[in-house]
């Protein structure tokens, strides 16, 4: 990897974190404290944490900035960015002290404003275009995703939201009507009347069966099918994620979201983009939408947007907020919605990103980390793709690179508990392997997370050659 700066001072990782001790596994995993903790904890717990948790039953004691350290000492670096909030890596000092300071003054009180709420207000708006200057807040993704669909019939009087394959938009009722196949949503239906479904940009797997040479993008255009032939053109939003997280790190093609755009201002649409996963810097600019150029009528934020505290935005134009019922007093009230410890962490994490230099490290990083990627690629049949933009990054994993077919579930354990023995710490468990680290993240733990991941993919194809 070529040379890169570090981080910004104020938020690089402590001296400490880069001197050679990180990372440091002392214990199996997990060790003796977190095995007793977790015992302790699985006996009150419900088991339906995440895969990842349960499988490397780790009990994590601290962290800061791209290093998470366990309670028996271990020190591990953190390709996750813990579910893709830690944008400024674990605890920033300027997030930090905000919320120090508020939590002083005031924990909570309703929906009313405070001072920290059109500080946070105003610094995300001076990062969004003008058509995305009103704002209404919540607290999870899947809050705000519910909240789009409301708004969006709320201002067109229509009922039908169409959503994508592999998309992934939360676990309400609502949202997860919204997802594609994933299999966490089965048991639960049936889901909300008026979802329709179309196919994604997944071009290491196109669902048409069609080559990216010479396809002309005709996955965006079969949109215009299940309009016509789905449902009955009461069509409210248009929902998707500029790049598909959860699903697979898929990201869409700018012919793609802009036939998105067309198709929205003939059908009378919103064109909703969730951002709760891409956005605040996740894939290089500020907002993923800025790569295409392609604006939406609704925007949704959260994950990164308050550095780990529990936050969700969704920004659209006055008059569409403004619409009834969704603009009514009262309408958009809840308890916890726009908190003021969210606001605090919020307006702070926005002016640690204000100047670009966390941006541009990141983006920079993450360039040169998918390329080290892509040329561990050619070492390794297991990597069947390669792909991602900014800091959020993933290897598509197979058993045959000609078939396409993915890892076995087994597989991809053995990966987790491999490159968690090594001391470094992924998304989760299944045949994509996210790779989403903090933005700060310095150069000397990319490089060695990258060596670590290398040698863990080695041991497991080793181990698969043997079996």
């Amino acid at each position: 990897m070529s040379s890169l700066g570090t981080p910004p001072v104020d938020l690089a990782l402590e001296a400490s974190d880069d001197d050679g001790s990180v990372p440091l596994v002392r214990t199996g995993i997990p060790g003796p404290r977190s095995a007793e903790l977790w015992e302790r904890d699985s006996r009150l717990h419900a088991h339906n944490s995440s895969p990842a948790a349960q499988h490397l039953r780790l009990v994590i004691d601290e962290a800061r900035g791209a290093v998470v350290r366990d309670v028996d000492g271990n020190a591990f670096i953190d390709l996750s960015s813990g579910a893709v909030v830690a944008n400024l890596g674990h605890c920033p000092p300027p997030v930090v002290a905000a919320l120090q300071q508020e939590a002083r003054r005031l924990l909570h009180f309703f929906d009313y404003a405070t001072p920290a709420r059109p500080a946070f207000f105003e610094a995300l708006a001076a990062t969004l275009p003008a058509s995305l200057q009103t704002f209404q807040m919540y607290s999870t993704g899947s809050e705000a995703v519910e909240a789009a669909i409301r708004l969006a019939k709320s201002f067109t009087k229509r009922y039908e939201v169409i959503s994508f394959h592999s998309a992934w938009h939360g676990r309400t009722l609502a949202s997860m009507s919204m997802m594609g196949g994933f299999r966490l949503k089965h048991g639960y239906g049936p889901f909300a009347p008026g979802a329709l479904h179309s196919v994604n940009a997944y071009c290491y797997r196109c669902p048409l069966g069609l080559e990216r040479e010479g396809c002309e993008v005709a996955c965006a255009r079969f949109v215009d099918q299940v309009y016509e032939q789905s449902g009955e053109q009461e069509l409210a939003a248009v929902i998707i994620e500029p790049i598909q997280g959860v699903g697979g790190v898929i990201p869409h093609p700018p012919e793609f979201l802009a036939h998105l755009r067309r198709f929205c201002d003939r059908t009378g649409a919103l064109l909703v983009f969730d951002e709760i996963l891409t956005g605040v810097g996740r894939t290089g600019p500020m907002w993923a939408f800025e790569h295409s150029g392609v604006v939406p009528d609704v925007l949704l934020a959260g994950k990164g947007l308050a550095s780990g505290y529990p936050i969700s935005v969704i920004a659209a134009r006055r008059e569409v907020m403004d619409t009834a019922p969704f603009g009514l007093p009262g309408a958009g009230a809840s308890t916890f919605a726009s908190g003021n410890l969210a606001c605090a962490a919020a307006a702070a994490t926005l002016e640690a990103l204000a100047d670009g230099r966390i941006l541009d490290h990141g983006r920079r990083l993450g360039e040169l980390m998918l390329s080290e990627l892509r040329a561990m690629q050619h070492r390794h049949p297991v990597i069947g793709d390669v792909r991602g933009q900014g800091m959020l990054m993933a290897l598509e994993l197979v058993s045959d690179r000609r078939t396409k077919a993915r890892i076995s579930p087994e597989t991809s354990r053995r990966l987790l508990l491999a490159l968690a023995r090594r001391g470094v710490l992924t998304s989760g468990v299944g045949p994509i392997l996210r790779i989403t680290p903090p933005l700060v993240l310095s150069k000397t733990l990319a490089v060695k997370a990258l060596a670590l991941l290398d040698d863990a993919l080695g041991e497991v194809e080793a181990g698969e050659a043997g079996r």
